[in-house]
């Protein structure tokens, strides 16, 4: 049995892929791993990139309709190692990361972890806030955690599952949400996950385009997810307010199109959060 297994799913992107790939490449003293390539491309552009690999480390490829949490669980349903994680197909991995995370969930009663996220400048990623160890809560977990910094025991997921009408692709308007959701599952079930942010991964910083879409869909995924979990409205508005102040934060530099993205998240999350669910 393999110790990780590392599901990917991509769409419309090969040379990221080839990225990721070479970063897995440079792992040093690295455990046993497989990638299972979830392609929900329409053509065959990953097969070159995939003879390239396919015998440095095990690569099983899947096809997939388009949708992150369908495939992610199309992932989950074929994989074997004992410790899954989500990459991005435009993340990398440094050195260390799967030994880091190998070593860290050694301990018998961790279920799982998640990392801190920065682009290879160091430059956090959006989301996170907290540069010391925790461990995650309902409370915490909206800064904690996205789906590229979640390594969790295969035996800990078990029959949990991602929500395909939350994410990119799902074909709904709750354009977010889908990894926060799965962790809530999982701490429903009382599963023990901690937040490490000594372990790092790699992802491009996020500056743009500031669509009013990409935030309306965004705001609509996590006003559903507070929503499904039973937060409270008082919970709902302050992640209303949030936005609005960095709605105000972007006016003062005027820099109007990151204003609307966060005026439209706002709305969403109201949108999101009162929307009769399910």
């Amino acid at each position: 049995m393999k110790r990780f297994s590392l599901i990917l799913c991509t769409i419309n992107r090969d040379q990221v892929v080839r990225e990721y790939f070479e970063s897995l490449v440079r792992q040093q003293d690295p455990p046993s791993f497989e990638v299972i390539l979830i392609d929900q491309n329409k053509d065959d552009r990953l097969l070159p990139i995939v003879a390239d690999f396919e015998n440095r480390f095990p690569i099983r490829r899947y096809t997939a309709t388009p949708g992150l949490s369908h495939a992610r669980n199309v992932g989950l349903n074929y994989a074997e190692g004992e410790i899954i994680a989500f990459p991005d197909d435009d993340c990398t991995y440094p050195e260390t990361l799967l030994k880091s995370v190998s070593d860290y969930l050694s301990a018998e009663h961790i279920d799982g972890v998640s990392t801190l996220v920065t682009d290879p400048h160091g430059r956090l990623s959006a989301g996170f806030m907290y540069r010391s160890s925790r461990r995650i809560s309902s409370r915490n977990v909206w800064n904690c955690g996205v789906s590229i910094s979640i390594f969790v025991k295969r035996q800990a997921i078990g029959d949990i599952r991602f929500d395909e009408s939350l994410g990119v692709g799902s074909g709904t308007v709750y354009g977010s949400g889908e990894e926060t959701d799965f962790l809530l599952n999982l701490l429903k079930e009382r599963k023990l996950l901690d937040f490490c942010p000594d372990i790092v991964v790699n992802h491009p910083v996020f500056f743009g385009p500031w669509t009013v879409k990409r935030g309306y869909l965004y705001g609509n995924g996590m006003g559903r997810v507070l929503r499904k979990h039973h937060y409270t409205v008082f919970r709902g508005f302050y992640s209303v307010l949030l936005q609005c102040i960095r709605a105000l934060m972007a006016l003062g530099t005027l820099n109007f199109p990151r204003m609307n993205f966060h005026l439209a998240m706002a709305y969403g999350r109201l949108v999101g959060y009162f929307r009769k669910y399910p």
